[in-house]
């Protein structure tokens, strides 16, 4: 079977394909299966699998569920080791449990979208059709590292948005203090056919009380504002993005707004959002990345040359301006003239993005390309954007995660399967990696619809939904590693010659000691990240002697304040070599 957005056909072809691929290599940890860890493959089926972080390479994942009369909402611990959390209850834990809050004409709970808590829990956000009167709401719970339904929130979820019309298209980031900032378009009463509205939900189950209730405006412009994205400030606010008719109803532009913590869209930005691109023809579906200095990256389809779409990208300040460095209504990211479509960016750590794609030629495939904080397109890639697979089959509904050294991992459905790909900050493909993407799962059953969240080590945990059960979908994951920093199996050698050693001590309290050795003088750089890939630090950046050598992190960023406990990445570059190593810092 094939599984394609909301549908499922029968597969008919390719499965010999499939077949004689399964002795294809992966590398994975020995406690995983090979073919994935089943999440849950309780009756009537489980779908739209969402994933976010436990904070120890392990992952929380959560899903829409049919095993009640009525659509809930699960969620699962599955660990680093590959193990599911022996803690939580077998095939998930539901989020709602009374009956009456599952009610509802059409019933129940959908599309539930999940972020880490920061402390190995989540939250998750979901619409909800509970309520025959205010049509479709949206709700929120909190699931504990334990597996329990943190009992100081409301049971079956906490009401961010219940009043009249329809709230949808939800999606949602962390506030940096373990609650959540959560956007979505809104058809209340009195609203310009869609607006964008947001909310804040503290770590204590409580909506804040500065925000509106059911809701801040962010953009009640004329015309339909859609598709909201949206991402962290980096002070506890958000800049989200949409697309937007105001001014001609048949042609979609781009536009954005930062809202504040304290429940205020901010005043420095224009009212109703700023506009990022105002191009002819349509621009939509944007996707959006941290700068790591209180602005974004965001990028979308565009299709202001009348005969193909695009993929275009802007930076927008924290100002509230457009990053006059970069040209106009956006920055071509490829010059293909293939058709290219649903963009995703992930930073790349020093201000700029990575962005992926799929374009279409013959077959859809899956490309990806680096634009600078500079707003250049990295001239070490590719001009066309790098081709993620070699592979002639059809690749579609990707998802990304930064690999926290400034490239990125890729996963995509390919004909029913699951493939991954590791691209490198160099714009190089991981050569541990096959050049058609490593399978994370190939079976003749089908596989679809890919969710990722980012481990140590620059991997990633995927959760898809899997049909090889063959009563209804389940939520089968799998982890795909960097060989070097997680297995202990050796990558290739460094073309330099250069050695960089395990940091110590790791876990640590205090400072890290950073050593490598350099067979020659050479230039180097050093950088910490965080585990969302902005930089922290720079430790080195210059010409050292051959020799050994030491750094020393005192668990500092570069304005000299402490940072907090959690997994950091310190990369060393030097003569087109990179490496990396996980830090575990403990408090």
């Amino acid at each position: 079977m094939r599984i394609g957005p909301g549908s499922i056909s029968v597969r008919l072809v390719m499965a010999g394909a499939a077949l004689c691929a399964l002795a294809a290599p992966r590398l994975a940890s020995a406690e995983w299966p090979q073919f994935g860890r089943a999440i849950s493959t309780a009756v009537n089926g489980q779908q739209h699998a969402a994933v976010a972080t436990d904070g120890a390479d392990g992952a929380i994942i959560t899903w829409q569920d049919l095993r009640s009369p009525k659509i809930n909402i699960f969620a699962q611990h599955v660990l680093a080791t590959g193990e599911v959390d022996a803690g939580w209850p077998a095939d998930g834990q539901a989020l709602l449990t009374d009956s009456l809050a599952m009610a509802g004409a059409d019933g129940g709970q959908t599309s539930p979208r999940i972020i880490s808590d920061g402390a190995g829990g989540a939250i998750v956000a979901w619409q909800d059709l509970r309520s025959p009167v205010t049509e479709v709401d949206i709700f929120a719970q909190h699931v504990l590292a334990s597996g329990v339904v943190d009992p100081d929130w409301k049971a079956n979820g906490t009401a961010l948005c219940a009043i009249e019309g329809f709230q949808g298209n939800l999606t949602m980031t962390s506030d940096g203090a373990g609650g959540a900032i959560v956007t979505w378009n809104d058809g209340r009463p009195g609203a310009n056919a869609n607006d964008i509205y947001a909310q804040h939900i503290l770590t204590s189950g409580l909506v804040d009380p500065r925000w509106p209730e059911n809701g801040l405006a962010v953009c009640s412009a004329a015309g339909s504002q859609e598709v909201p994205t949206i991402v962290g400030d980096g002070a506890g606010g958000a800049i989200i993005t949409w697309h937007d008719l105001r001014l001609d109803p048949n042609n979609f532009d781009i536009f954005a707004q930062h809202v504040l913590n304290a429940g205020f869209v901010d005043r420095a930005w224009p009212v109703d959002g700023l506009a990022v691109c105002l191009a002819d023809g349509n621009q939509g579906f944007p996707t959006i990345a941290s700068d790591g200095a209180h602005g974004a990256i965001i990028a979308w389809t565009d299709g202001r040359s009348g005969v193909a779409d695009h993929i275009f990208a802007q930076h927008v300040l924290g100002t509230g301006a457009v990053d006059p460095a970069w040209p106009a209504n956006g920055r071509a990211i490829s010059n293909t003239s293939d058709q290219e479509t649903r963009p995703l960016a992930v930073p790349d750590g020093a201000g700029g993005a990575i962005v992926t794609w799929q374009s279409f030629t013959l077959q859809l495939s899956m490309y990806a390309q680096h634009v600078t904080a500079a707003g250049i397109v990295d001239p070490a890639w590719p001009p066309a954007g790098k081709a993620l697979s070699t592979s002639e089959l059809q690749q579609s509904n990707a998802g990304i995660v930064t690999d926290g050294a400034g490239g990125a991992i890729v996963a995509w459905q390919e004909n029913g399967d699951i493939f991954a790909q590791h691209v490198l900050l160099s714009g190089a493909l991981d050569s541990t990696y096959p050049g058609t993407g490593r399978p994370v799962v190939n079976l003749p059953s089908g596989q679809g619809t890919p969710a990722l969240a980012a481990t140590g080590g620059g991997g990633a945990i995927v959760a898809w939904s899997d049909t090889r059960g063959g009563a209804g979908l389940d939520i089968y994951a799998m982890q795909v590693l960097a060989v070097d920093t997680v297995t202990g199996v050796p990558g290739p050698p460094a073309r330099s010659g250069i050695t960089f050693e395990r940091p110590k001590p790791n876990p640590a309290r205090g400072p890290f000691t950073l050593s490598f050795a350099l067979p020659r003088e050479t230039r180097v750089r050093v950088n910490i990240y965080d585990a969302a890939g902005r930089r922290v630090r720079e430790l080195a950046s210059g010409a050292l002697p051959a020799g050994q050598h030491a750094l020393a992190w005192d668990l500092r960023d570069q304005g000299g304040q402490a940072v907090g406990a959690g997994i950091y990445f310190a990369r060393l570059e030097a003569e087109g070599d990179s490496f990396t190593k996980k830090l575990v810092m403990v408090r």
